[in-house]
């Protein structure tokens, strides 16, 4: 404030006041500007408005976006089944039984049995075993 205030009332020191006060200042150099020094990892991407003049703003969602796909709408969806159709039609002509031509080898000559196996059915495991706390004292 006081060599504003000196300068405003001309009382500056004489050195100074011998000075040429219309001498054009000295500019200082401006420092690598900010926008052509920046780097990050969306630099010149589309949505980049420092190296851009226009940006495609339809692209542009701010908060959730809705999905055309909803859970609805995909299990409405019946294309997969519709293709795969034909696929599972054709497992329909499976054939049970082929008949054997006499003469030929015939691999499987026994039938498969799909009978309930009790071999150990009466077999009480465990029941004899010493399960309380007062057998296993006892034993002591």
């Amino acid at each position: 404030e006081q060599v504003i205030n000196n300068i405003l009332e001309d009382k500056l020191v004489p050195y100074l006041d011998k000075l040429d006060r219309t001498m054009q200042r000295q500019l200082k150099p401006d420092p690598t500007p900010l926008l052509t020094s920046r780097y990050n990892v969306f630099q010149n991407d589309e949505f980049d408005v420092f190296s851009r003049d226009s940006i495609d703003v339809s692209r542009i969602q701010k908060g959730k976006r809705r999905e055309k796909d909803t859970t609805r709408s995909l299990l409405n969806d019946k294309r997969l089944v519709a293709e795969l159709r034909e696929r599972y039609n054709q497992y329909s002509v499976v054939v049970e039984e082929v008949p054997v031509q006499p003469g030929a080898a015939q691999l499987y000559t026994e039938d498969y049995e799909d009978e309930y196996d009790d071999t150990y059915d009466g077999n009480q495991v465990g029941a004899n075993d010493a399960d309380s706390d007062d057998e296993l004292i006892s034993r002591r």
